[in-house]
This record gives structure tokens, C-alpha cells and sequence, in this order.
């Protein structure tokens, strides 16, 4: 099959002139003839998740909306399941008819990046040429399209064609980008699965799947999630009903954190639901506080955790949300020993993503099935799925108010 020389994609754009307002559409789009190794694939499965709806909000709230709408417009959708319809004739990995999870980092293209060539963990490049689909800076257009141009090194092959994956098998891969993305924070310095108390903000699919793996790697593990909607709390506390405990933050505290007015006042006014926080914290964990925070939230939370209240001496702090301004590192804060505070983007080394492909063979589908794919709405074309998010854009909603979807761009 040669390669289409055109593709349906979701786009989002400036609205006008004045840059103060994004509109997302579907729309028609040349695709160029791929080249130095790279692939064209169908896009069959792909989830809208919680970057898409911080890059796409018609506010233009995404802290890095400088670098998506550089050249005016971008094509989000970093993960997903792809079929192979154009590949490279020179004896590659991956052939026409096989089947790949896209995890959308690709390297720079410099010899001597340590970074890139030897470690392929691309989101340090030292040249900070490195490149995510959908994200900008001269990036390839995402996934959310009928058919997306993959770079080398953005994808790993899940089946050969001549195994005949079934749906039921394709669809857990789909989510193959957001487990290898949690599993690299989880998993990049050494003793951070072993602490057994985690702090979670955010119980959208980031943090499902923290939860997922921390309830699992660490004997005797126990967890507090905070979350505003107390049904994707309740979703996730039936991970382990008895390990997880949950609390729910006033409505209006979370609509005033996101609007990030006056930070340094209202950060004062958060002490009650801080106390709150904590208290939960000691009940659920026998007078202890967390010594893992994993922040996965979407909105601005770092005002409810950045003080010794919270983070205890020797805890590990990982801020993987996008939502919050800046982490307060005041005098009491800085005084707390042994705080390690951890910044980890993207899907790790090649061995990370290699091994989530097997983890999702070896029983992980079941839990994607069960609390990704299963409390997620199916949109059935890319049509369906534009009317989805003018749905949550008109009027705009709050990020945890939105649904949890997938789309399938392609017939299957």
C-alpha cells in the first residue's frame, strides 16, 4: 500500500488576531511523503486525556502554549495504537501491516546528545532539540488524524501483522504512552516505589495508573487520593478499597486555586484544607505522613502541598501534573530533611517502554480495560470525536469535569 498523500486531523488554533482565545476543528491536511526513516500508520485507537484539554482550552491555559502555537495551530495526540500502511524498504524493525504503540518522543538528531543517543531518555536532551508529537517546536502533527507521520524511535512495534491482534487485544495499548510515562516517574530514582505511603493529587488516568502501580510494587502499600470529583475518587479507591482513602476538596477551593488569582494571600486562606489533607493523611497511615507525593493532577495544587505539613523529612515529591504556576520553597520547607523533589517527563529509555508493551501482555490489560478503557466514552470517528470536545468546550468546563474518551479515527 502506498502512502496517503492526505489525512482528517483535530486541529487547534487561534481563534483570531487577537491570540486570546483557541477553537479546535476538524480538518483536511495534506501529509507529506515520509522520509529518513520515517512511518506512516492508520491511526485506530487513541485517547483524549488530560494535556489534550489543558492545550486545547479555549483560555489557552497550558503553561507551554508558547511552544504548541508557535507556528499558530497544532495537531495534539502523543500515544495511541497505529497500523503500518508505509514503511522504510531498508530492513527495518517494523513492516506494513504491523501493529504499533505510539509514545510520541522523538531524539534530536545530533551525534554527540548523550541524552538522546546513549540513555534515549529524549525529554533531557542537551541540545533541547528533542521533539513530542502534537507539542510544537517544529514537531511532527500528534495522533488525533486518520493517518500520522511517525519519526524513528516515536513508536514500538505490539504485534506483527501475520498475529492478527484482535480489538480487544489493540485497545490496552492505546494507553501504552501514559503507563510508560507514570512508570518512568515512579521508576526513576531507585527507592521511590519502596516508600509505602503515597500522597496522590488527581484521580484522572495519570493517576489511576500510579495508583495502580504503587498498590502493587510495595508491600503493605496505602494511599490518600485527592481528587474534586468524588466519582473518579470513588473509581479509584475501588483499586483497594481498605488501602485507599480519599479526599474530596471543597468545589470553590478548586475553582479559586485554577484561577490563580493572588496566590500569595490565598495560599494563607488554604491552611484549614491543608490540616485537612493531613489529617487524613495520619489517620489513614498510623500517625505518619506520605513519603510519596505524586502529584498527577491537571489543575493547580501545588498550594495545598508545598509546606512541611505535608511533605515529610526524607519524602519523595514528584510534581508530574501540568497545572500548578510554582512550587514554594520557603525557610520551613527547605529545613525538611531529606526531601527529594523529582521532575520526570516523558515515557523513559527504550528498556521502560519495552517493558510496559510486556507488562500490558502480562496482565496490565486487564486493569486498562477495567479502570482506562472501561470509564472511558468511545467515540467512533474523528467527526464524533470533534463534536465531543465542542461539547466540553462550549461552554468551556472545568478539567476534572470532563469525561474520559478514546477515538478511533479509523475504520476497524
Amino acid at each position: 500500500m502506498s502512502a496517503p498523500t492526505t489525512t482528517q486531523q483535530i486541529r487547534t488554533r487561534y481563534r483570531d488576531e487577537t491570540k486570546s482565545e483557541l477553537v479546535t476543528e476538524l480538518v483536511e491536511s495534506e501529509l507529506r511523503s515520509p522520509r529518513n526513516g520515517e512511518i506512516v500508520v492508520e491511526v485506530l485507537y487513541v485517547p483524549l486525556h488530560g494535556s489534550f484539554w489543558l492545550a486545547s482550552h479555549p483560555a489557552n491555559l497550558h503553561p507551554r502554549k508558547q511552544e504548541f502555537l508557535r507556528d499558530g495551530s497544532f495537531v495534539f495526540g502523543n500515544g495511541g495504537v497505529g497500523r503500518v500502511v508505509s514503511a522504510p524498504s531498508n530492513g527495518g524493525n517494523v513492516r506494513v501491516g504491523d501493529y504499533v504503540a505510539i509514545f510520541g518522543h522523538a531524539p534530536c538528531s545530533h551525534y554527540n546528545c548523550y541524552a538522546c543517543t546513549v540513555l534515549h531518555r529524549y525529554t533531557e536532551c542537551e541540545f533541547k532539540e528533542s521533539t513530542i508529537l502534537g507539542h510544537g517546536k517544529g514537531a511532527h502533527d500528534g495522533t488525533y488524524a486518520r493517518y500520522a507521520l511517525l519519526p524513528p524511535y516515536s513508536y514500538e512495534v505490539c504485534f506483527r501483522a501475520d498475529e492478527r491482534p484482535t480489538e480487544a487485544e489493540l485497545l490496552p495499548f492505546m494507553y501504552a504512552f501514559l503507563l510508560a510515562d507514570v512508570r518512568n516517574a515512579l521508576t526513576r530514582h531507585p527507592d521511590t516505589l519502596r516508600n509505602r505511603r503515597m500522597l496522590l493529587f488527581g484521580a484522572g488516568q495519570s493517576g489511576m495508573i500510579a495508583a495502580y502501580i504503587h498498590l502493587r510494587s510495595t508491600p503493605e502499600a496505602k494511599l490518600v487520593v485527592v481528587d474534586p470529583s468524588p466519582e473518579r475518587a470513588a473509581v479509584l479507591k475501588s483499586l483497594d478499597p481498605e488501602a485507599v482513602e480519599v479526599y474530596v476538596p471543597p468545589r470553590d477551593i478548586v475553582s479559586r486555586l485554577n484561577q490563580k488569582d493572588n496566590m500569595p494571600r490565598f495560599r494563607e486562606e488554604l491552611s484549614g484544607v491543608t490540616d485537612t489533607i493531613a489529617a487524613t493523611m495520619l489517620e489513614h497511615f498510623g500517625g505518619r505522613g506520605c513519603n510519596l507525593l505524586f502529584d498527577a493532577s491537571s489543575g493547580n495544587t501545588a498550594p495545598l502541598w508545598d509546606n512541611p505539613r505535608i511533605l515529610s523529612p526524607a519524602c519523595h515529591c514528584i510534581p508530574f501534573g501540568f497545572g500548578s504556576d510554582y512550587v514554594l520553597l520557603n525557610q520551613s520547607l527547605i529545613q525538611v530533611s531529606g526531601l527529594n523533589i523529582l521532575m520526570s517527563r516523558g515515557v523513559g529509555n527504550l528498556r521502560n517502554r519495552r517493558e510496559v508493551i510486556e507488562l500490558v501482555k502480562a496482565g496490565g490489560s486487564r486493569f486498562i480495560d477495567k479502570y482506562l478503557k472501561g470509564e472511558s466514552r468511545r467515540l467512533a470517528s474523528l467527526e464524533a470525536g470533534i463534536q465531543f470536545v465542542k461539547e466540553q468546550h462550549d461552554p468551556p468546563k472545568m478539567l476534572h469535569e470532563i469525561p474520559h474518551a478514546y477515538l478511533t479515527p479509523a475504520p476497524v
